[in-house]
């Protein structure tokens, strides 16, 4: 249980020192990734995943672009073979939302659409939803078929 608070608290500091840039949320962050990093050692079937989302996570705050989209792309293959169905989409999620960040719109929001199928398959459908709603927003189709610029 602490191995998986360890994991989603990374992911929502590591977000939030992007977001804030306070160097609270930074040492929580790389304090996870160095966490989950150990739990790898031990279960490497259980924990390669989370470990490569943190640490693409990580690379993305450090404007280290190269590494972090190897790292999401690990990520989410170490989650499909492993069988993490609901953390391969989240991997999808969080790099579809990488890539929209970094101006890969398009690319983006198909890696979100994917996370979405993969949530509905996980039977998360209210998260789908609310991610669905999220790329409305974003998706270039969505926005001249509604002629929003």
């Amino acid at each position: 249980l602490e191995a998986i608070r360890c994991f989603y608290e990374g992911i929502a500091c590591l977000s939030l020192a992007r977001d804030t840039r306070q160097q609270k949320y930074r040492c929580a962050g790389e304090k996870a990734v160095k966490e989950i990093a150990k739990f790898e050692q031990i279960s490497e079937w259980n924990f390669q995943n989370k470990s490569k989302l943190l640490q693409a996570e990580l690379h993305y705050l450090n404007d280290n672009l190269q590494a972090a989209d190897d790292a999401y792309n690990a990520s989410i293959m170490s989650a499909r073979e492993h069988r993490w169905f609901n953390e391969e989409a989240l991997g999808y999620e969080l790099y579809g939302l990488f890539l929209i960040e970094n101006k890969f719109v398009g690319s983006g929001t198909n890696h979100l659409h994917i996370a979405i199928e993969k949530y509905r398959k996980w039977g998360a459908m209210k998260k789908a939803m609310d991610l669905q709603l999220l790329v409305d927003l974003v998706d270039p189709s969505y926005l001249r078929k509604h002629k929003i610029n």
